[in-house]
């Protein structure tokens, strides 16, 4: 399949990605710092932090933290993990599952990293990045693919696990919390998604 067919096929991803850019943009233009983000402008767009989110019961934070990112870098990482991710499995779960994991886990993974970081300012999709992976991975351990799919797929992924785990000891200010727990979440969801999916779902991997 041309790359221009599975753009096609992957237009949640296209739209998230479109929302994470503008939202950045935005944020730049009304005075956050480009490549180091500011807490007070992330605040005022929308972050996720305990006193505000729980305390005072403004729980859209959970949500609208998902499409803020205190830097470009932050910006750009997440944003190629969220195009690779669902390059490769919107086709096969649709828009209306993907969009379900995507959001559950992001939530999931934003309340639990205010949980443990009660005094942090939370933002960033990486929580909700890290459950599309945890929902491949867990069909990657089912039947649903091809058995050499998915020893190429499993390898991947892997190396995935790997470079994050890299990064969780060598790097500052990683919310190990939110990815861990956004990456099990997106698991469990996995295995129950098996049950809605047939073959030709599966097939969708690596047409």
């Amino acid at each position: 399949m041309k790359i221009t067919d599975r753009l096609k096929i992957m237009p949640v991803t296209l739209v998230l990605i479109t929302i994470n850019v503008c939202v950045f943009l935005w944020t730049i233009i009304t005075g956050m710092d480009i490549w180091w983000g500011d807490a007070t402008a992330l605040l005022h767009a929308g972050a996720n932090y305990w006193p505000l989110t729980i305390g005072h019961r403004e729980y859209w934070r959970l949500l609208t933290s998902m499409f803020l990112h205190a830097g470009l870098w932050h910006l750009v990482t997440n944003m190629l993990g969220l195009f690779i991710g669902g390059f490769f499995l919107e086709p096969v779960l649709r828009s209306f599952r993907y969009s379900a994991a995507y959001i559950i886990t992001g939530l999931i993974s934003d309340y639990v990293s205010i949980w443990f970081h009660k005094g942090a300012i939370g933002v960033g999709a990486s929580g909700a990045i890290f459950g599309i992976y945890g929902v491949f991975l867990a069909l990657l351990t089912t039947s649903l693919f091809h058995r050499e799919t998915r020893k190429a797929f499993l390898a991947y992924i892997g190396l995935f696990i790997a470079l994050n785990v890299v990064a969780a000891v060598v790097s500052q200010g990683v919310d190990n919390a939110a990815h861990l727990v956004g990456f099990l979440s997106g698991a469990l969801i996995g295995y129950l998604f098996f049950f809605t999916l047939t073959k030709a779902d599966g097939e969708r991997l690596s047409a």
